[in-house]
This record gives C-alpha cells, sequence and structure tokens, in this order.
C-alpha cells in the first residue's frame, strides 16, 4: 500500500492543493515559504502517531484568502491509497462504489475539521429560506467560533474537496448561499468511521525526520532508537547454552566489582557514616553492589553504536563525536532496515524526510537518493536542492510555489508520455534542475547567452537575475522543445521565455543557390535552419500562455553589437590582439554601421577566438547605457511578471544613481532634479516612467 495522493483544503498555506505520488521516492522542491514544512505536518496528522490522536485545529490554521471569514468552511486533509492487500485493516481503507469493493485496491483516509452537526443544520435551514441575502448569511456565521468545530477521521470516502465544485455542493457555496443537508450522511462521498478495532497509527508507521532533527537524542533514546527496534527480540534467538554462560560470567563480574577493596572501603565509611548520625538501632545495612545487567533483553539494550572516520581507519568513538550530516545518515540508515526488518507486519511504512541537504554532503545527497530507490518504503523528501532534484524522477515530483496567500503545486510529469518524461529527465542535472525552483525561466541556446545576458541585466537596470527568482538554463543547443514543454497550464505554471537566433543571413547572397561561395553556402545554410527554426517554435509555443519564444534578427552577438554597442567590443581588442594595428583594423570594422562589416567582424572574432572568452571579455566591459536588444528586455520581462514594487523601486535608485555619476548622460538634469523622498514605490514607478520615457527601464518595467 502507498499514498497516491493527498487534497488539502483551507490549510495553513493551501486554499486548494493536490499532490500525487508513486510508490517508492517522491519529491517536493520549492522555496522557501512554499509550504513545504505544512504538507509534511498535514501528512503526520493522518499518519504520524507521535501527533496527537485528535488534532486540535485553531483559526490561525485556516487558509489567508478567508481572512476573517474562515467560520463555517471547513479544513480538509485527504489520503488516497492504492495497491491495498487483501488484509482486513488494509480493507478498512478500501473505497466502495455501488456496494462493491474497487477492483482497484484503492483506499481512502481523511480528517475533517468541520462545524458541529447543529451549525451545518442552521447554515441547511437557513439555505431553504426566501430571501437569503450575503448580510444575514454573515450574522450566522458569526455565531460560530472555533470551539463549535469538530474533528472527523473517516475512511473509504471517494470526494476530492480541492475541486472546487465538489466543495461547494457538499460543503457549501458561500457566494449563492447554497449548504447540503447534514442528515443526508452521503458516506460514499466523505466516508466512514473505522471499525473500533482498527487504529490506523497501529496499523502504518510513519517517521518523519525533520532537517534540525536532533538525531543524538533519538539514538540515546530507548522509545525512539531505531537500533533498539532492531534488537529487540533478538534475545530469544541465543542458544540456551550461550545465555547461560554470559549470564554467568556477568554475575562473576559482578561480584569481582563488589569485592574490590576501593568499594569494599567506600561502604565501611558509609556504613559509619550513617550509624554516627543516627545510631546503631535505626541505621539501615549498607552494601554496594555491581548490577550489570545479566537479562538478555536488557543486554541487548545496552548496545551502543560506535562510529568512525572513514579517512581514519582504526579509530571509533561515540555517535555524538559525528557532525550532525553523518549522525543523520547513521539514523537513516538504520530507520530504513528496521522498517525493513522489523515492522514487517505493518500495512505500509513512510518516511518523511525534510531537507536531508542541512546536513548531507552533495555527493551523499545523490547516492542516498539512489539507494533509497531499491527500498519497500514509501519515501517523501521535501529539498531545495538541485542535486536531489536532479536524481529525481519528474514523475515523482511535486513542485511547490508561493502564490498570494496561498502556495500552488506542480505536478511536471502531467499528460507527458514516457519517451517526452525520459527525455527531460536525462536532460536535467544539477545546474539545469534549478529552472524547477525558479519563478520564471530563460532558455538560452549558448555559452554567449548564459554569460552575457544576465551580467548585461544587472548593470543596465541594477537587479540580478537570482535575486528575482529567474533562472537562466543553457540549453546547449536549439532543442528548446525537450524542456519547454515542462511549461504549461497541465504543468508548470510559471513563466518561460525561449531566446535563440534566426541565423538570418548577415551578408548578401545570390538569388540562385547555385552562384554561393562556400560563406555564402554556410549563411543560406544558417538562415533556412533558422527559419525552420522559427516557424517549428511558434507552432510548438502557440496557444501556452506559459511559452513564448524571442528571437534575435541574426545571432546575438550580433544584434548586441548593432544595438550601438561597439564601444563593449572595441574595448576588447587590447586583451585579443597585441599589434596595434590588428587592433586598429578590427575597431574601423566593428564600428562600421554595416551588418555586412561589423556583423561578419565579430563573428570572425568569436568563432576564431571562441564565443564563451569573448563574452567574458565583453561583460567586463559593460556600462549602465550599453543597449539590451528588444527582444533580450522583452523576454527577461516575460519571465518576470511576478516581479514585485520593491525590486521596481530598487532598480529606479540604481538607474537614477548611474545617470547622476554621468555628467554626460543625456538625461542627467532631469535626473539630478527627480525626487525619490517621500513617495509611494507606485508613484515613484509613474514618476519615473513619465521623466524618464525613453529609459531602458522605463521599457522593461512596461513590459511587464
Amino acid at each position: 500500500m502507498y499514498i497516491s495522493s493527498l487534497a488539502i483544503r483551507n490549510f495553513r498555506n493551501f486554499r486548494k492543493a493536490k499532490f500525487y505520488f508513486h510508490d517508492g521516492i517522491n519529491t517536493i522542491i520549492g522555496e522557501n515559504g512554499s509550504g513545504k514544512t505544512n504538507l509534511f505536518y498535514a501528512l503526520r496528522i493522518l499518519l504520524d502517531d507521535t501527533m496527537p490522536r485528535f488534532v486540535k485545529f485553531f483559526p490561525s490554521d485556516f487558509n489567508r484568502v478567508l481572512g476573517n471569514k474562515w467560520s463555517g468552511h471547513w479544513i480538509i486533509i485527504s489520503l488516497q491509497f492504492d495497491n491495498l492487500d487483501s488484509s482486513e485493516e488494509a480493507q478498512a481503507l478500501a473505497v466502495q462504489t455501488s456496494g462493491h469493493m474497487d477492483t482497484h485496491n484503492k483506499g481512502s483516509y481523511s480528517v475533517f475539521f468541520r462545524p458541529k452537526y447543529q451549525f451545518r443544520k442552521e447554515l441547511y435551514d437557513y439555505a431553504q429560506t426566501d430571501g437569503k441575502n450575503e448580510t444575514d448569511l454573515q450574522l450566522l456565521l458569526d455565531k460560530i467560533t472555533i470551539e463549535n468545530y469538530e474533528t472527523v477521521y473517516l475512511s473509504r470516502g471517494v470526494a476530492d474537496f480541492s475541486d472546487d465544485a465538489i466543495y461547494k455542493r457538499y460543503v457549501g457555496d458561500f457566494d449563492t448561499i447554497e449548504f447540503p443537508d447534514p442528515d443526508e450522511k452521503e458516506e460514499l462521498i466523505f466516508g466512514t468511521w473505522l471499525p473500533k478495532e482498527i487504529n490506523i497509527h497501529n496499523e502504518v508507521s510513519c517517521t518523519f525526520i525533520k532537517a534540525l532533527r536532533d538525531v543524538e537524542a533519538d539514538l540515546k533514546s530507548y522509545a525512539n532508537n531505531p537500533l533498539v527496534n532492531l534488537l529487540r527480540g533478538k534475545e530469544k534467538t541465543v542458544s540456551v547454552t550461550k545465555q547461560n554462560e554470559i549470564i554467568d560470567s556477568i554475575d562473576q563480574l559482578n561480584d569481582q566489582i563488589s569485592t574490590l577493596d576501593e568499594v569494599q572501603d567506600i561502604k565501611k565509611g558509609i556504613d559509619k557514616s550513617i550509624k554516627e548520625a543516627v545510631g546503631t538501632t535505626y541505621a539501615p545495612n549498607i552494601n554496594i553492589k555491581s548490577e550489570l545487567p545479566n537479562d538478555m533483553e536488557k543486554l541487548f539494550q545496552s548496545l551502543k553504536l560506535w562510529v568512525g572516520d572513514p579517512d581514519e581507519d582504526g579509530y571509533e568513538g561515540k555517535i555524538w563525536e559525528l557532525s550532525l550530516g553523518g549522525a543523520n545518515l547513521i539514523y537513516l540508515s538504520l530507520k530504513l532496515l528496521e522498517y525493513e526488518r522489523v515492522k514487517i507486519d505493518k500495512i505500509a511504512n513512510f518516511l518523511l524526510i525534510e531537507e536531508p541537504e542541512a546536513h548531507i554532503h552533495t555527493h551523499i545527497q545523490k547516492t542516498l537518493f539512489d539507494n533509497l530507490k531499491g527500498n519497500k518504503t514509501q519515501v517523501i523528501i521535501s529539498t531545495h536542492s538541485t542535486h536531489i532534484s536532479s536524481v529525481s524522477k519528474i514523475s515523482s515530483v511535486n513542485i511547490l510555489c508561493r502564490g498570494k496567500q496561498e502556495a500552488h503545486v506542480f505536478y511536471p510529469s502531467n499528460k507527458l508520455n514516457g519517451d517526452e518524461i525520459g527525455r527531460i529527465e536525462r536532460y536535467l542535472d544539477a545546474v539545469r534542475s534549478n529552472l524547477l525552483f525558479a519563478k520564471g525561466i530563460l532558455l538560452v541556446e549558448g555559452d554567449t547567452e548564459q554569460i552575457l545576458i544576465p551580467a548585461l541585466f544587472q548593470k543596465v537596470i541594477g537587479l540580478s537575475l537570482d535575486e528575482i527568482g529567474v533562472s537562466l538554463v543553457n540549453i546547449g543547443s536549439t532543442g528548446f522543445q525537450n524542456v519547454a514543454r515542462l511549461f504549461h497550464e497541465d504543468r508548470i505554471n510559471k513563466h518561460c521565455a525561449i531566446i535563440t537566433d534566426t541565423d538570418k543571413s548577415i551578408i548578401t547572397i545570390p538569388d540562385d543557390p547555385g552562384d554561393d561561395n562556400d560563406y555564402q553556402k554556410h549563411c543560406r545554410a544558417a538562415q533556412e535552419n533558422g527559419e525552420q527554426r522559427k516557424s517549428e517554435l511558434d507552432d510548438f509555443c502557440n496557444s501556452n500562455p506559459f511559452l513564448k519564444p524571442f528571437y534575435a534578427e541574426y545571432t546575438f552577438e550580433v544584434d548586441l553589437l548593432m544595438n550601438d554597442n561597439s564601444f563593449e567590443f572595441v574595448n576588447c581588442l587590447n586583451k585579443i590582439y597585441k599589434n596595434p594595428a590588428n587592433v586598429q583594423k578590427s575597431k574601423v570594422k566593428l564600428e562600421d554601421v554595416s551588418v555586412e562589416i561589423a556583423g561578419v567582424e565579430v563573428l570572425r572574432l568569436a568563432n576564431k577566438y571562441g564565443k564563451g572568452w569573448l563574452a567574458l571579455l565583453v561583460a567586463d566591459q559593460l556600462v549602465y547605457n550599453t543597449y539590451i536588444p528588444d527582444y533580450i528586455i522583452e523576454a527577461i520581462a516575460f519571465a518576470s511578471s511576478h516581479l514585485n514594487p520593491a525590486s521596481k523601486g530598487k532598480a529606479i535608485n540604481y538607474r537614477l544613481k548611474s545617470i547622476r555619476n554621468h555628467k554626460e548622460a543625456s538625461d542627467y538634469d532631469i535626473a539630478q532634479k527627480f525626487v525619490v523622498r517621500g513617495k509611494s514605490v507606485e508613484q515613484l514607478i509613474n514618476d519615473f516612467c513619465t521623466d524618464f520615457a525613453d529609459d531602458q527601464l522605463t521599457k522593461f518595467f512596461k513590459l511587464l
């Protein structure tokens, strides 16, 4: 049995969320504050026996979208299971359809935090009255306090309350003032009580390993120590002869310790001190005896882990001598072994691991993740680590994203076939998988774009792509579709901009291809490939609001140069050539207004000395008024639709400072007179866009 899905309604930052899981390893990735800890807490409410049997919810547990209008609404957390076995305990969870067991062996278990019956009945009765209105409804809802709620655990329900239509039908539609009759039990929808003899906490094992877990304390604890659980009962398998031999040895050792002169001397001293204090009539008889356990069970419980560093052969120490990461590794390994060997009587084992990267080295993360895949336990891991996400199966990944007062959940493999999923998984490494964590994505085709686009944006706009949550990913080719298909309304709802070249010929080519020389043939072929690529990308992105291509007219280097940026390229020539004559010759060509001259020269430099190396040189020469090509700024704006006012304000202050530092700037006088202090961010943005209508930052703002 394993968890196939989790639906959450109105709990903390989950307004209406659904997660999908597979047997084996599952990964939850997301930024800080996206709800990963709340997700684990929701799972633990239903499965973890260390949690209270009936969890008490508070007004603060309701989703913030509801605000102070939470009364009357329900918190619902519902698990769906798959692959149930035929045991009585598992079948107590099995979904029923029309009175028959579901042939797919599916089950469910849910918690409902809802108003008590009398208040649900009042809502239903009011919904039946003529003249019902929002004001009177609110008066009725205001009577419902948190003390008027009940916590109910039910199994076998089939409803998905993350679906608005189902929630409105079976909980209530607060807009149209329609509420269901609570006397209609709807057991098929909500589920039924578990049989009294079955407690879900006794039937499943669930361990939560939090990011900063004190594993040292757990390994010392009798109750939580997985080593003790692994050893429990093993004393019964030791032969009677061997047990008697060990016990006799311990008895002799206890006698030897007790009769040591040093021990007897202390015993006589205590005895004398007591008798002198209270007299011989009332003084108790005193003795000191060694009590090393001579019971096999207690002897096994006394066993402790000793550890050694792999680089210090022969040395062993106590567990607390390890780093926190080492202790976490040992604890996790013991837990997995415990599930494999000890808890086989459970109908399911669940291991929830919060951010293992907090204490575990990068290489160990990847090895650990790979090795977990062969374990029988269902594992759900939350992570910030691109190393873990890079070895995750996309089909087993849920992505959490912060929204306005609620979290959004994306399932990246949704509606993709096996081949498409496989190509994505082969592509995502620890670098490229950062696109799964981003708020917006730029896909580029090569090293030049990877180096220069972030540098351009930061130098001109004053913001780094990282700080605004935009990941730039170098595809290393023009095969964007394999990765770009992740960004879709069915999968990841984040804006992804594709930046590529149309490779239009920078020289005039003959009408008849038969008249081409070798260079013209090369230019013609590149142009034809570019046209075909553009056509295919346009078709691929058509009608997808989360995906959009942006094209250089020629190539990135040529378009950057031809936007009046010869200064940046010319300033690199002294690092390319030692001979001043060569510098001057190249300078003249780079400053030419004709693309057939300047374009040919910049591509010659890039091809001869390396595109990446040239890009690094140019990056060092960027200035505040370097012109960002239109298609680049448009692409970044598309990927940055989430940009907040604070970032916009920071960019304005940067631009003003940059202009004020250059007296030759055309907007210098305007910048000197521009007032920032005392304005709201919105007013600041409006005033800047008005006074600096032609500035690149204004263009960027208008594109957002």
